[in-house]
């Protein structure tokens, strides 16, 4: 059977059980995009992404003795959390300047779109962190509320919760906007 038509816990079974290479490839090829950009999100900086993706890369292979059940998803984002929190804990508490590169819209793209992903963009990032890190994983990352749920090690319904609170808050945060808008 190909790897690609097996599960992630098939996949993984064989990684752990038989330290097999390419199955560990395909099943790291699923979640690479999405445990990079969720770095990314977590960490603002491309250098602490990549290498703290290299680092969980290399600690799901290390650690693959230590899962056994349940989803390969959570497990995986729970480290990526967990690697991205150590990360930001470590950093010194300085102001780096840097030099910013500014792009030019197309033409045909209108102030008000512009406008718009600025606001989302902004009262995304002014959520608490717990509604930001849920939505974020759920919309970001594509995740299920139950792999959100155990990558937070919180219930469901409270995932569910976190999700739609941050929802209303970006709602009520955009209404001026959207309405100047119209």
């Amino acid at each position: 059977m190909p790897y690609t038509l097996l599960t992630d816990e098939e996949l993984f079974a064989m990684v752990r059980d038989q330290g097999d290479d390419q199955a560990f490839r395909t099943l790291f090829k699923r979640y690479d995009k999405r445990v990079y950009a969720y770095c990314l999100r977590a960490l603002g900086s491309h250098d602490d992404a990549q290498d703290v993706f290299q680092t969980i890369q290399l600690t799901v292979f290390d650690k693959r003795a230590s899962f056994h059940d349940g989803s390969f998803a959570a497990w995986l984002f729970t480290i990526s959390r967990n690697f991205c929190l150590k990360t930001l804990r470590g950093r010194k508490h300085t102001v780096e300047i840097t030099d910013e590169v500014i792009t030019v819209e197309p033409e045909e793209t209108h102030s008000s779109d512009f406008l718009l992903r600025q606001a989302l963009h902004t009262a995304i990032s002014r959520l608490p962190d717990e509604f930001r890190e849920a939505l974020s994983m759920k919309y970001f990352d594509d995740l299920p509320y139950e792999d959100i749920a155990a990558t937070l090690d919180i219930t469901v319904a409270l995932a569910k919760v976190r999700v739609f609170r941050a929802k209303k808050l970006i709602q009520q945060s955009m209404s001026t906007i959207i309405d100047e808008l119209r």
